[in-house]
């Protein structure tokens, strides 16, 4: 049999009733225990002085009107009867879960002390939401229990709630966990390696509320008894209220209730409550499925990426050793570039002093070389005087004989141009006396051309008056030919008009005659009243007019073709006329030349003289 001997509480409860770190300790104020246990101590606790006491027996917890008394029950029981129906006071499913906030990682443990051999064993419950957000999905509530035996390794006071927990036992009232929370899983982690790390802890993990219901069964702590302690508790009552019952119906449920296990119906309750719930949630649920089949596409490809950014990571460190392999023949043939730098070094001094006594040689050089150029010049300059002396004597010779020959062909030219006028003034005359008797011919024949000429102009003037004569009495003939075939013209219009109103007229007759037979206005019987005969008549009539018209028509033909013949005749004349006019232009033009050509001859004095002209 055990005693609650301690009981912890982390991060967890209500925001009006939180237990951040809290240990409430009833250990060591009971009597001794009988038959104690050899225990070995924990790391930097002090020797034990005497045999180990039980628990207190009994304890009070003063707290105000909601503080967490109701709380600090509910959260043992949550520890010895898992599940949301053995909830201290018939609470609703969710009450355990408003006791944790979305980033808490509660935890529960209690320490239970054997009356007889001292013996301690741990047992707790740890819990928290899944994705660290509060949710009213149970689901996502998740929790575990725990249980091991108080060691080396670990105990109640260093359970690894916390990143760095401290190995010395904390001051009263004072948390032993330090630095970030862990999560259920960093604690699982931990509390089975040092499981693993001592045996002697035995630590067991479980998250299935029968399998933990057998496991304290298997440990000696009975949770019947704590099923009743809490329907006792249920209203914060007496525990004489369990048995208070008012009538037979009540007396049989606390019977039932005593001799019959309620895990199946439990089970069943839960199943039923579940499935309830799950309907409630159907749509909730399958939109969580569509998102999670579209986050499982989308993981996927994500997948896919980070294979293919493991494949280029791969690609870029064996790049990257590559890399590094060449920087470090780089350096070596650094190092070695550098050597052969030092050594172009001393070449490049060694060159630098060579070059300085080759400069000083120059100097030397140069200096020997200027002087000799020096004298050198001015050899060459008193050479160059004395040329330059001689040179100028030679032009002065050279300007001399150069200005003789120039006279000298000044000379020429005068005498040969003298000889050549003397020879063309002979040519001159005898020419003169050779063409003295051609000019004479030549003046006579002009003479004779002139005249002729003006004979011809005077006869194509006289000829050219005469057509124009016969022209003008053409076209007066011509004219009256057509004013006559106009007439003629005119004459037979006027006698087709005539025939037409004839015929029309008689047309109008006819049909008077006829209106004037059907009316009865005349006899058509009488021999006079014959309508042929009447055409007739008017035939008759008719036929001189015709005979007009056709005279008419036949005056109108002979003077259309009396002014055809006027009008070639004009035209004829017109061409005699045009040539006549063309040959006078062409005698006008002959006879103008002719006079320029004698104007010319007489302008020139010496043809004058030549042609014995006055």
């Amino acid at each position: 049999m055990y005693e609650l001997s301690r009981v912890r509480l982390y991060s967890i409860g209500p925001a009006g009733a939180r237990y951040a770190d809290t240990v409430l300790d009833l250990r060591g104020v009971g009597a001794p225990v009988p038959t104690p246990a050899p225990a070995q101590a924990e790391f930097f606790e002090d020797e034990p002085t005497g045999p180990p006491r039980r628990p207190a027996p009994a304890g009070v917890l003063f707290l105000e009107n909601g503080g967490g008394k109701s709380v600090l029950l509910k959260l043992i029981f949550s520890v010895m009867l898992p599940g949301h129906r053995n909830t201290l006071g018939g609470a609703s499913s969710g009450v355990l879960r408003k006791f944790l906030l979305a980033d808490d990682c509660g935890h529960v443990a209690l320490e239970w002390q054997h009356v007889l051999t001292g013996e301690s064993v741990v047992v707790g419950k740890v819990s928290e939401w899944r994705g660290r957000q509060v949710s009213n999905d149970p689901r996502k509530f998740a929790e575990a229990w725990y249980s091991f035996r108080p060691g080396p390794g670990m105990s109640l006071d260093s359970l690894p709630v916390a990143e760095s927990t401290a190995m010395r036992p904390a001051a009263d009232g004072a948390s032993g966990a330090r630095g970030r929370r862990r999560t259920m899983k960093g604690f699982r982690d931990v509390l089975t390696e040092a499981g693993r790390a001592y045996p002697n802890l035995d630590v067991v993990w479980e998250e299935i509320h029968e399998r933990w219901n057998e496991h304290l069964g298997e440990l000696g702590l009975d949770p019947e008894l704590f099923r009743y302690q809490r329907e006792m508790n249920a209203d914060e009552g007496e525990a004489a209220g369990l048995f208070a019952v008012k009538n037979d119906s009540d007396f049989t449920d606390l019977l039932l209730r005593a001799v019959t296990d309620t895990r199946d119906t439990d089970g069943l309750a839960d199943l039923v409550h579940g499935f309830a719930h799950k309907l409630g949630r159907r749509a909730e649920l399958t939109a969580e499925r569509d998102f999670t089949a579209g986050s499982l596409d989308l993981l996927s490809r994500i997948a896919e990426a980070a294979v293919t950014r493991d494949r280029t990571r791969g690609v870029h460190a064996g790049a990257e050793r590559r890399t590094r392999t060449l920087a470090g023949r780089l350096s070596a043939r650094a190092a070695e570039e550098r050597g052969r730098a030092g050594e172009l070094a001393e070449r490049v001094a060694g060159a630098a002093h060579a070059v300085t006594d080759a400069e000083s040689g120059r100097g030397r050089s140069a200096l020997v070389a200027a002087e000799i150029a020096f004298r050198h010049a001015s050899l060459a300059l008193t050479a160059a005087e004395r040329a330059a002396a001689a040179q100028r004597r030679e032009l002065i010779e050279a300007r001399t004989l150069h200005s003789a020959w120039q006279a000298a062909e000044t000379v020429l030219r005068h005498r040969a141009a003298a000889d050549r006028s003397a020879r063309v003034a002979a040519a001159i005359r005898e020419a003169e006396r050779d063409a003295a008797p051609a000019l004479a011919a030549r003046a006579a024949a002009a003479t004779a051309l002139v005249r002729a000429l003006n004979t011809k102009a005077e006869e194509g003037e006289r000829l050219a008056n005469e057509e124009e004569e016969r022209s003008a009495a053409l076209q007066e003939a011509g004219e009256a030919a057509h004013r006559d075939a106009t007439a003629a013209a005119t004459e037979a219009q006027r006698a087709r008009s005539e025939a037409g109103h004839l015929r029309q007229r008689l047309a109008e007759v006819e049909q008077e005659t006829a209106e004037a037979v059907r009316a009865g206005w005349l006899d058509d019987t009488a021999p006079d009243a014959d309508p042929a005969r009447a055409a007739l008549a008017a035939s008759d009539a008719e036929k001189p007019a015709v005979a007009a018209y056709e005279a008419a028509r036949e005056s109108a033909r002979e003077s259309a073709a009396r002014a055809k013949e006027a009008a070639a005749a004009l035209a004829r004349t017109e061409l005699s006329a045009a040539r006549a006019a063309d040959a006078a232009t062409a005698a006008e033009a002959a006879h103008d030349a002719e006079h320029r050509a004698a104007v010319s001859i007489g302008a020139e004095q010496r043809l004058v003289e030549l042609l014995g002209l006055p």
